[in-house]
């Protein structure tokens, strides 16, 4: 018998079934990271929404720029444009766009607008006209900018430029208010404003905070 071929033969045979095993490890992994990755994994879905001309991504923790500033735009647009007969309804379709963090104050101060005296008799409104908006994706901020306008049951109208301010969360595929503000003027402050301003940015965290702490 030749012993040094069985030798070899049974040393290939043994370093054969060691790499076969260890591919079976590889693969048994390979395989349960992509079952994990699957079950974690949702479907991001391209849309192309009929006020907007082109397809928009939206996933189910992030969206696009453009779907974004949609969204700004149109929560601005109905949170903005109230009258004595819309405003409760309109702090109550609100209350699907915002988190349960900012809602119940939003709803205050619609809610006390709506039962001021001079607002519900005078059947005064407040119109806001956007005409530019803009995404800021490092603080997932939208602005939206534009003219509002005040008027009275007797016609008298006071308008100013005003800037709307939201930060907006996608929120298992659905986007949401979580910060909201406005303030005079169609500068946006956006990050690199606030650098530039930092008395402004204090201010404006101060603000915030006050805000926190009431609701």
């Amino acid at each position: 018998m030749k012993l040094s071929f069985m030798k070899s033969t049974w040393e290939a045979a043994n370093k054969g079934a060691s790499m076969m095993l260890m591919s079976n490890v590889v693969l048994a992994l390979a395989v349960g990271a992509l079952v994990v990755d699957k079950m974690s994994a949702h479907e991001r879905l391209v849309l192309v929404p009929p006020y907007i001309d082109k397809a928009v991504k939206v996933g189910w923790k992030a969206a696009d720029a453009e779907y974004m500033k949609s969204f700004g735009l149109y929560f601005a647009t109905l949170a903005a444009n109230v009258s004595p007969k819309n405003v409760t309804f309109v702090a109550d379709s609100l209350s699907g766009m915002v988190t349960s963090r900012i809602y119940p104050q939003v709803r205050k101060q619609l809610l006390v607008l709506a039962e001021d005296p001079v607002f519900k008799t005078t059947g005064g409104s407040v119109r806001f006209e956007p005409d530019r908006v803009m995404f800021e994706s490092d603080s997932s901020k939208v602005f939206v900018m534009g003219n509002l306008t005040t008027q009275n049951a007797g016609g008298r109208q006071e308008s100013e430029a005003v800037t709307y301010e939201m930060r907006v969360e996608m929120h298992a595929g659905r986007p949401v208010v979580d910060a909201l503000t406005h303030y005079s003027g169609n500068q946006p402050h956006t990050l690199k404003w606030l650098e530039s301003n930092p008395k402004a940015a204090e201010g404006t965290k101060a603000a915030a905070q006050v805000k926190d702490t009431e609701q």
